[in-house]
């Protein structure tokens, strides 16, 4: 079977026994890539390390919000290690296998296994918002994330691991050269089956379209009340009050537009290119696969510090660590 080249330029094509040739153009664009990926890396892994540390060892930090960002720390670090670093090696969309019935069923188990922490960040991120508009439009009312937080991580949990399952359709054993497997994520050569479009749709809108409307809706009725709401007082307390009442707003306001318009920035050419090369749409070159991936990976690395940089406690405790770690170092 001859592998297509497009997003697997470095196999051994079989029939003819050629590799392909990289100009020096396309040499030079996946040395970026690479280095771009070098970066992505190191700030995902130190960001989200820094908020899982803090929360952990911060006792008054131990509330339903944080621990969700502590969820969504963890599965970006699993991202991390899971696609980024196979991306940087370029072995996310083929490795060298081994062939039968296990090799298979072993690739397979490998193409799911890659998807649950990206749908585990994506909900995080929604468990987060829902959190927040009931603490700040509906404060007298219990919010059902933090009335039930471990059952809601562990939803979080079960579905991303669920719906993972249909990207395993995805997964090809090839033979190239009559003797080395190599198990490939192909997007363009899905057979589109009643169980492949259902999966896909999940995919798309349950993944993706949901949790951003959701985030969208919620975040706007949070902004809207946080700049519509009166300060209780009266003269010059109550002109103080409201003053320092729009700060808080607008700080609030921002964070949560950084935060959603990022996640989409980044997420949504990714779930467009699986849609539409997944329907034959579209054809792209394998840099620009590459960039699409990287893309969406980058937001592990960008969230955590939002929260570092807008979060007034998280930044205190962020100063502080850099602070005794600045000290041991003059003390070696």
């Amino acid at each position: 079977m001859i592998v297509q080249q497009r997003y697997f330029p470095f196999l051994l094509l079989s029939g003819n026994a050629t590799t392909t040739a990289l100009s020096t153009t396309e040499s030079a664009l996946y040395a970026s890539l690479a280095a771009v990926y070098f970066v992505i890396i190191f700030a995902s892994i130190f960001g989200n390390s820094v908020i899982i540390h803090i929360i952990r060892t911060r006792h008054f930090l131990k509330n339903a919000k944080n621990y969700l960002i502590f969820n969504q720390a963890c599965a970006d670090l699993i991202i991390t290690f899971s696609v980024m670093c196979t991306m940087l090696s370029d072995e996310l969309f083929f490795t060298k296998w081994f062939g039968g019935d296990w090799g298979l069923i072993t690739c397979g188990l490998l193409v799911w296994a890659k998807f649950p922490a990206p749908f585990c960040s994506i909900w995080s991120l929604t468990a987060i918002a829902v959190d927040r508009y009931f603490a700040v439009v509906r404060p007298l009312h219990v919010s059902p994330i933090s009335n039930h937080i471990k059952l809601a991580i562990s939803l979080i949990w079960l579905w991303s691991l669920a719906s993972a399952a249909g990207m395993v359709s995805m997964a090809k054993l090839w033979l190239v050269s009559g003797s080395r497997y190599y198990y490939v994520i192909d997007f363009s050569r899905v057979e589109l089956t009643t169980i492949n479009v259902i999966s896909l749709i999940i995919e798309l809108l349950f993944n993706f379209a949901v949790p951003v409307v959701a985030m969208a809706v919620l975040y706007s009725f949070v902004c809207w009340y946080l700049l519509s709401r009166e300060v209780p007082g009266e003269g010059a307390s109550q002109d103080q009050r409201h003053e320092e009442a729009m700060k808080t707003a607008k700080k609030v306001t921002r964070m949560m537009i950084i935060v959603v318009v990022s996640f989409g920035l980044c997420w949504f050419p990714f779930y467009i290119f699986v849609g539409l090369d997944s329907l034959y749409k579209i054809v792209l070159p394998y840099a620009a696969v590459k960039f699409v991936v990287w893309l969406a990976n980058a937001f592990s690395a960008i969230n955590p510090y939002i929260y570092l940089s807008f979060n007034s406690r998280f930044r205190k405790e962020f100063v502080i660590i850099m602070r005794k770690f600045c000290k041991i170092c003059n003390c070696c």
